[in-house]
């Protein structure tokens, strides 16, 4: 869709060649023509000519006012001279805040974070080629999830005479490819008198269902261009609401289905809240008394309250016993495809079960798994629309009997697997070195009721679907933390996700849980904390490993797991003292080595950040999993090898 979208908007495609093009895609007619009415309306200057109000100034004067007319209160930015134009225009404008990252690799996330706590999109600027570069890892985060980033940057202009400039595309190539995979669509503006135009665009894009980043590179020459006069229109004229009502006889379809089937499963997506849906999803649960099941590490929250009597973790697939498995029908709602990397080494679904897909990101519908079903609209409307029908296929005493049938056993189910995991933990406690489930137990007791945990800590046991939010009592409703995380994967994200997050969500406990190696990828994070006193409390979980690594390396059943020497993996030697890295950018804070200090620590903690202050809490914890025990690592000195002492 990302190429068609291009070249739509470029003018290189009719509107009858966007529209096949989608439905060669394998999106339905009906579907097609929505996305086609929306790409429609997001180019649309408004509904009448004098909304838009005409703005006489420099370029970056046009893309700071479109930005403020967009909603955007913040700039997530490491600046650069190439974007002075932009910078200037900013200068008399004290409503919009500009939050400095010392790396591209900080600032995507904060405006990640922002944008995830808020479901607003969200501004950033970056400096030309290298910024553009610099910031791939965590762009790669963003658009893997789906947020609403409009990301800009300042473009050396190889075309007005040199191919070969200083901080420019290489001869032949455009600035604009070089993330291309990690957003929507990419553009370069040269045009000054389009760069509010080009701004609008991107939002819409952006915004648009399914969301992701968008880029443009503005040349410096259209940013610092003067006396050019363009109209600024607000948000209202150009965003897409996209929440289309999906086809009746899709949803009658899976009414009938859902009342017929003896073993019913649905999996709940972050689609779920990006649309609002977490009511529609325990309405429907508790009409039908169907277990609630997440896609494990495929969520970036908790869509289905963790403690709720009917949520089960992830599906366990055709093997294990209903109700954590073997259904026979599986609803993928909000969800991305199953896919992975490899073929499976056996069907996920039951014979002869059916497998439903709902949603509206329909590249990502059966891209894998053959699909008996598809339904395509937005989740909150499909989820009210499907409960409707279930209510209009069987008969109140009909649902009655097919829930007081399911209950008991799944309630029993649920709550007997929770009292296993909550006594494995206990057993637990007390342990030296601290084990991870004390830490987890020892955050879910003191920290508010509706804390916001950003956890970006891949092997602890907080971070698994299970048993670690069996821990933690997440969801959306009052009194349950909402829990906010990527599914990219990719190290770096938590501290500066941190800080986008408590800029959107000011009045809330904000709590950053990250593993060692993540908060080396972005240690610097800590210095925008303290210059914009973002009180965040960070708790790291030091085990001074890359353990998700090394439990791969143990895996893959080597010479690596013969020997206990697994390349890469350990992290001491010497060892790294977060506390003291934290103090050297203003933000106190302590280590914590023994489980009866962690208590003590984190309420020192959140009274900091109650006074206004970001801490951190450093906690020495042990490694699990294969070769836990192994601290090896190549002892090759350089120093000893010299012929000159130099």
């Amino acid at each position: 869709m990302q190429s068609l979208l291009n070249d739509y908007y470029l003018g290189r495609l009719s509107r009858r060649g966007f529209l096949s093009g989608l439905v060669a895609t394998g999106m339905t007619a009906a579907a097609a023509a929505r996305v086609v009415e929306a790409a429609e309306a997001g180019t649309l200057e408004g509904a009448a000519a004098d909304e838009g109000k005409p703005l006489t100034g420099t370029g970056g004067d046009l893309v700071v006012e479109q930005l403020r007319a967009a909603g955007s209160r913040f700039v997530f930015t490491n600046p650069g001279s190439m974007e002075v134009g932009f910078f200037d225009a900013l200068t008399d404008r004290d409503d919009v805040k500009v939050i400095v990252g010392l790396h591209e690799s900080i600032v995507i996330p904060m405006a990640d974070g922002y944008h995830r706590a808020t479901l607003q999109p969200a501004f950033v600027n970056v400096h030309t080629v290298g910024g553009t570069a610099q910031m791939a890892g965590q762009l790669y985060n963003a658009h893997f999830d789906g947020s609403a980033l409009v990301v800009t940057s300042g473009l050396v202009d190889t075309g007005q005479y040199s191919d070969e400039g200083l901080l420019a595309p290489s001869p032949g190539y455009g600035q604009a490819e070089i993330n291309r995979m990690f957003t929507k669509i990419s553009w370069e503006v040269r045009n000054p008198s389009v760069a509010a135009l080009a701004l609008r665009r991107a939002y819409k894009v952006a915004t648009t269902a399914p969301g992701g980043p968008v880029y443009i590179a503005y040349s410096r020459e259209s940013l610092a261009a003067k006396n050019i006069t363009s109209p600024i229109y607000p948000r209202a004229n150009f965003m897409v609401d996209a929440r289309p009502r999906p086809a009746i006889d899709q949803i009658q379809t899976l009414a009938k289905w859902l009342v017929e089937a003896q073993r019913p499963i649905p999996i709940f997506g972050d689609e779920v809240w990006k649309s609002g849906a977490q009511k529609e999803v325990l309405e429907l649960v508790e009409l039908l008394g169907l277990p609630a099941a997440g896609p494990g590490l495929g969520q970036g929250y908790r869509n289905v309250p963790t403690r709720h009597p009917q949520y089960i973790g992830t599906y366990a697939g055709p093997t294990t016993a209903y109700p954590r498995g073997s259904a026979d029908l599986v609803m993928q709602i909000g969800a991305r495809d199953w896919g992975g990397t490899a073929p499976p080494s056996a069907s996920r679904l039951a014979a002869g079960a059916k497998f439903v897909t709902m949603g509206m990101n329909t590249e990502a519908m059966g891209r894998t798994q053959a699909m008996d079903l598809a339904v395509v609209g937005d989740v909150k409307a499909a989820l009210r629309d499907l409960i409707d029908a279930v209510k209009a296929t069987a008969t109140v005493g009909r649902i009655a009997k097919i829930r007081e049938e399911r209950l008991p056993m799944l309630k029993s189910a649920v709550a007997q697997r929770h009292k296993t995991i909550m006594d494995a933990v206990a057993a637990n406690v007390g342990k030296t070195p601290i084990h991870p489930d004390e830490l987890s137990l020892e955050l879910e007791q003191e920290l508010d009721p509706d804390a916001i945990l950003v956890l970006e800590s891949q092997t602890s046991p907080g971070n698994q679907n299970e048993p670690g939010t069996t821990i933690f009592n997440a969801g959306f409703r009052e009194n349950e933390k909402t829990w906010i995380t990527n599914t990219g994967l990719s190290l770096g994200w938590g501290l500066g996700a941190a800080i986008g997050v408590k800029l959107g969500q000011p009045n809330r406990q904000v709590v950053c849980s990250i593993g060692d190696g993540a908060v080396m990828f972005s240690a610097s994070a800590f210095w925008s904390m303290k210059r914009y006193q973002v009180p965040v409390l960070t708790v790291i979980w030091n085990n001074q490993n890359y353990q998700a690594v090394r439990n791969g390396f143990y895996g893959f059943d080597g010479r690596m797991k013969a020997t206990g020497h697994y390349h890469g993996m350990f992290l001491g030697d010497p060892d790294i003292d977060f506390v003291k890295l934290a103090e050297s950018q203003g933000v106190k804070g302590e280590k914590v080595t023994s489980g009866s200090g962690i208590k003590a620590a984190l309420r020192r903690g959140i009274q900091a950040t109650r006074d206004g202050n970001p801490y951190v809490v450093e906690v020495m914890i042990a490694r699990f999993g294969g070769g836990a025990d192994s601290t090896w690592h190549q002892g090759y000195k350089l120093a000893p090898e010299r012929t000159r002492k130099v």
